[in-house]
This record gives structure tokens, sequence and C-alpha cells, in this order.
């Protein structure tokens, strides 16, 4: 289909790897049901001396559907405040949704999630002091749902080390969103993107800043990490 984000810079690997972003406060959550095929928990990771338990996910390499259009019930109402937990190879990701930035995107990837689309999927692609960046069904960097939505960002938007954005080609307009996503994981990293990518959420509590600084360990240069990294799960909550 195509490789994401090619017209993320390269020359990465001087940025400072380091990771820092404010804590988040405790809420009460309730999980939206997953349906049927994503009811799979993760297991008891064990983590190894780089912080990460790298076993395959039973599910892993599992073929994903291919969608038409955005699966059903893909709204994400901006009222509420919805939260996508990530439970990876080197610990959870949570991700605050932004449906007022994001419209249709951020819908889209809620409803993914929903489907239980990401489970078993992986990281594909690791550029130290840049981004992480997963979602690919190929785990090549050419794969996606089948479908794009798209959700340009402000012009004026400044990417922040945190954010949660889709990955696109280059010669797809601004905003353009399947199903492949990044996170950015330095604020360096994010000085260095231009207002093309839809930002559908935000990581920014400290469990999710130290999962990104291990993941961001494991990357050489412009490419897949190290080690394999993988999505065990995806679920989304509604915060109360």
């Amino acid at each position: 289909m195509r490789r994401a984000v090619p017209l993320l810079l390269l020359l990465v690997a001087a940025l400072a790897a380091g990771c820092s972003v404010p804590g988040q406060d405790s809420a009460t959550t309730s999980t939206v049901e997953a349906p049927p095929e994503a009811t799979a928990a993760a297991p008891s990771l064990t983590p190894g001396t780089d912080g990460c338990d790298h076993q395959k996910p039973p599910n892993a390499g599992e073929q994903k559907p291919t969608y038409t259009e955005v699966p059903p019930d893909p709204l994400v109402p901006p009222t509420a405040t919805w939260t996508v937990t990530m439970v990876t190879s080197c610990g959870p990701i949570v991700m605050t949704l932004d449906p007022t930035t994001g419209g249709s995107a951020t819908s889209s990837f809620a409803a993914l999630v929903r489907s239980g689309f990401y489970d078993g999927l992986t990281f594909h692609r690791v550029v130290p002091g840049f981004v992480v960046q997963g979602g690919d069904p190929a785990g090549t960097g050419a794969g996606g749902p089948g479908y794009t939505v798209d959700t340009a960002p402000p012009s004026d938007y400044r990417y922040k080390n945190g954010d949660v954005a889709m990955a696109k080609a280059g010669n797809e307009p601004a905003g353009a969103a399947g199903s492949q996503f990044f996170i950015v994981s330095t604020e360096s990293g994010g000085a260095m993107l231009e207002p093309l990518y839809a930002v559908v959420g935000h990581a920014t509590d400290a469990t999710s800043a130290e999962t990104l600084r291990k993941i961001d360990k494991l990357g050489v240069a412009d490419g897949p990490p190290v080690e394999p990294v993988y999505i065990w799960t995806a679920r989304l909550a509604e915060t109360k």
C-alpha cells in the first residue's frame, strides 16, 4: 500500500533519546466492551535486561480484516474523555484521545482499537530520539486497514513529545490516516515535523513516557527495532 511517513527526516540519530513529560492524575474509567476477536488478555510479561519482554503474542501474524470504510461505531463524542491503553512488550502506553483536533482520524483510530485491529501488531519502525511507529498489519510499513480518512491538523500545529499522530505516504494529502500511527518520543523530534499528520491523541503520563524510553532505546537509525516490540492489546475506555 505505502511506506508510511517517508517525509520524516533521517538525520535524527544525534537527537537526545530522553523523554520527559508531565504526569497524569488518576481517574476512573469504564472499558468499552471488546468484540469477541479482541478479548485475549495480555499475559504477565516478564521484563528482560532492556525492560521489555519480547515474546510473541499468540495472535501475532494473524490475518487482519480489510475494511472498505471505518469499522462500525466509530464515533468518539468530544464531550467525553476517551483513552486508549496499549499493553506493549515494553509496558503500557495510555493515549488520551483528541477528537477536537483529530476529527474523523481520531474516530477511525478509536474504531480500529474497538475492533481489536491492533492486537498482536508491532512497532515496526523506531527512529531514536524522534518517533516510534506501529499499527501496520503487514509489519513492513506498507500496510493498512483498506481505507483512509482525512483530517488535516491546524496549519500552525506544533508536534510535542507524546503526541500520537497518523502516518501517511508523501503523495497523500495532509491528514490522511489509515491504521499506522506514530508517537513523538522527544520534544526535539516533534520540532522536526511539519503539520501534515493527523493528531489523534496524546501520551503524556509518566508510565507511558517510560515505555517510550524503552522502545526508543531499541531503535537503530531508521528502521525496525533490534528486538521485536509487540502490541499485546489495545483497549478503548471512557474516563468518568
